[in-house]
C-alpha cells in the first residue's frame, strides 16, 4: 500500500485489463501527504513550515504531481484499479493523446467510460480530452475535469474541484 500503479489502457474498452500494457506504469505514492514530505526532505524547513509554505503559495513546486497523486489515491481507496491512456503521434514525434485517469460505469453489459482529466491551474486547454471523446465517442458515457475553480457542467463534461471528487462514486 505504499504506491499505486496505473497502467496504460492500450484500448479503452470493455474490461480495462484485456488491454492494459504492464509496460507502461504510471507510480503514484499512496500518501500524497508523505509525497510531499518525500520531495522535501532535503529541504531546510520543517515538516510544518513546508506545509504552510506550500498552503500559502510560497513555495514552488510542479502542483499537478499532488493533485494527480490525490485523485489517483482517492480512486484506490475506492477499490477501483488505476489506468490511463496515451496515443503516440508518429508526424509530431510525441504523444497527442494523454488522459490522466479511466474509470467506468463497472456494468458488464453496456460497459461506458469516464474519462477524468485533473487540472491543477485555472487556466488549462481540453485538447487531449476532446480528441479523446472523438476517438471513442460511442463508449463514453460522460467526461470530468477535476480543476481549482468551480464546479460547472457544459457539453458532457463536468468540471469539478478536487474536493468534490469523492462524489463522483456517490
Amino acid at each position: 500500500m505504499i504506491c499505486n500503479l496505473c497502467y496504460k489502457c492500450n484500448d479503452p474498452n470493455v474490461g480495462f485489463a484485456l488491454s492494459k500494457n504492464d509496460t507502461a506504469v504510471k507510480c503514484y505514492m499512496g500518501d500524497t501527504g508523505l509525497l510531499v514530505s518525500l520531495a522535501f526532505s532535503e529541504n531546510e524547513l520543517s515538516d510544518q513550515q513546508l506545509y504552510k509554505a506550500i498552503m500559502n503559495g510560497r513555495l514552488s513546486l510542479n502542483e499537478g504531481m499532488i493533485y494527480e497523486n490525490m485523485i489517483a489515491q482517492m480512486i484506490a481507496a475506492e477499490g477501483r484499479k488505476l489506468y490511463f491512456y496515451t496515443r503516440y503521434n508518429v508526424e509530431k514525434h510525441r504523444n497527442d493523446i494523454e488522459i490522466d485517469f479511466l474509470l467506468s460505469n463497472e456494468s458488464k453489459t453496456s460497459f461506458r467510460i469516464f474519462p477524468l482529466e485533473v487540472k491543477s491551474s485555472k487556466n488549462y486547454s481540453t485538447t487531449s480530452l476532446n480528441d479523446f471523446r472523438e476517438l471513442f465517442s460511442g463508449r463514453i458515457a460522460h467526461s470530468y475535469i477535476i480543476h481549482p475553480k468551480s464546479y460547472a457542467k457544459e457539453d458532457r463534461i463536468t468540471k469539478i474541484p478536487p474536493y468534490m471528487f469523492f462524489c463522483l462514486f456517490r
